[in-house]
Formats: C-alpha cells, sequence, structure tokens
C-alpha cells in the first residue's frame, strides 16, 4: 500500500465518521424528545410505569449506540497513524506530513471515547432520566 492510498482511505473513513455523528445527534434528539413527551404527554394525563420503562430503555440504549459510534469513530486517527507507521517500518519514505501526523497522533492504538466525550453521554443521560422519572413540579 502507498501513502496516497492510505491518506485516500482516512479521508473516507471521515466522511463515514461525519455522517455517523449527524446519526447520533438526531438520536440523542429524538431520545431527548422521547423522554419529554414521556413526561408530559399530548393527553396531559401521568405517564405510567410501563410507558415510563419503555421510554427509558429506548433513552439507555439510544446513549449506548452513541457510546460504541464514538469509540468506532475514534479509532480512524490512531489506525492511520499505524498504517502509516508500517509503511515507514517497511522502508517506504512517507512525507512529512505524514511523519507531523504520527506526531500528532501520538500513538497507533485506537483509545475509544475520551472524558469529555464520557461526560457529555453521562448528562444527557441524567437528563433523560430526570425527565421521565422526576415527578413535575405542583404535583
Amino acid at each position: 500500500m502507498e501513502e496516497y492510498q492510505i491518506w485516500s482511505l482516512f479521508q473516507s473513513a471521515r466522511i463515514a465518521n461525519a455522517l455517523g455523528m449527524i446519526a447520533t445527534i438526531l438520536l440523542i434528539w429524538l431520545a431527548l424528545r422521547t423522554a419529554v413527551q414521556t413526561r408530559t404527554p399530548v393527553s396531559g394525563e401521568e405517564s405510567n410505569t410501563v410507558a415510563k420503562a419503555i421510554s427509558s430503555a429506548f433513552c439507555l440504549l439510544s446513549v449506548f449506540f452513541v457510546y460504541n459510534a464514538w469509540t468506532f469513530f475514534s479509532a480512524n486517527n490512531p489506525l492511520t497513524a499505524r498504517a502509516l507507521t508500517q509503511l515507514q517500518a517497511q522502508g517506504i519514505e512517507i512525507s512529512d506530513i505524514a511523519t507531523g501526523f504520527i506526531d500528532y497522533v501520538g500513538t497507533t492504538e485506537p483509545s475509544g471515547v475520551g472524558v469529555p466525550g464520557m461526560v457529555f453521554l453521562l448528562v444527557i443521560t441524567v437528563m433523560m432520566m430526570a425527565q421521565i422519572w422526576m415527578p413535575k413540579e405542583g404535583k
């Protein structure tokens, strides 16, 4: 494999990551809407426990999907750095940009979702569960 092929695959993965991020944003929005609608249904009546449990399951599964997707997306940079490092180890000269990319990424091992992403998902989960399970004010 040549360096330009690695860069081409990297950019293709970035396009897929961008589309996946749009999907995760829509999923988080839908889960938050579900939580709000469970708390205040159109009928105005209090939601029953079954509806709250189903909504909770949907919200938790949505956050789990987003976590898995973000873990997959985060592998693009280190795997590209690994491919460039392996290319260099084979004695093939790589560009200064590739060397700089390897230095910038700093690792060739995927590390998953970072602390800020985990905190964000935790806050979103708490928001969803609070919307579903906390009592309404004035009741």
